[in-house]
């Protein structure tokens, strides 16, 4: 393929060698936000079709609907450039082409020339782990985060309740998010430890982990968008 500035062609070369056998999505820009390399990884990742050619283009004259934050991806590259470290953000919207939103973390570096000018930017994404402080207190690794959950036992609504009370958080400040009554969050509890035939948050966090109910998120606490973290 043909790179810009054959002066630094040996550094694109050697990091999309690099990226081409990776499993996560990786891929380089230049200065101008232009896309330069994405691996396989990438096309599946932003829902590009493979034979879409990347080089040169930018992120609004991509064929997806995630072009609608052109804007924010490109301020993710200046920052990279300006501050000359690595520059993180959460993205969340439809990867992968599912219809349930997702949250990624996706990083960018700059990267150099022998003489440590930033000649580009490379950039991955990988899953959001749960934010689960049970995870931790267990010692165990986290897990990625999903809006999708196989559950026959219990309604929307306790899901949602649920997810909070896994961070820990109390009925006040549940009731507080949902803006409705203490009461009506305690009977929700209690409705949930009912079914689960536990009696504390301790015994229900166990019946969480063997449940897989740990690393669900409510896609209604989801925002589609771009954060800088």
């Amino acid at each position: 393929m043909d790179l810009p500035d054959k002066e630094n062609d040996s550094f694109f070369k050697g990091l999309i060698a690099m990226m081409e056998h990776l499993s996560e999505p990786w891929g380089i820009k230049d200065l101008d936000s232009r896309h330069i390399y994405m691996n396989e990884a990438s096309y599946l990742y932003t829902n590009t079709p493979l034979n879409f050619e990347v080089e040169g283009k930018l992120d609004d004259e991509f064929p997806a609907n995630w072009i609608e934050f052109a804007s924010d991806l490109i301020e993710h590259d200046k920052r990279t450039e300006v501050s000359q470290s690595r520059v993180t953000v959460i993205e969340t919207h439809y990867w992968y082409g599912k219809d349930n939103l997702t949250p990624f973390i996706s990083e960018k570096l700059p990267i150099y020339n022998d003489r440590k000018e930033v000649i580009g930017v490379m950039w991955n994404a990988k899953p959001f782990n749960t934010l689960s402080p049970l995870k931790y207190i267990n010692q165990q690794k986290p897990s990625i985060l999903s809006t999708e959950i196989n559950n026959d036992t219990f309604t929307q609504a306790e899901l949602d309740v649920i997810f909070l009370m896994l961070q820990r958080l109390s009925v006040k400040e549940i009731a507080k998010i949902y803006n409705i009554s203490s009461k009506t969050i305690e009977n929700r509890i209690y409705n949930i430890y009912q079914k689960s035939d536990v009696h504390s948050l301790q015994q229900f966090e166990e019946f969480c982990k063997f449940a897989h109910l740990d690393n669900y998120i409510p896609d209604r606490l989801l925002a589609k968008g771009i954060q800088f973290i």
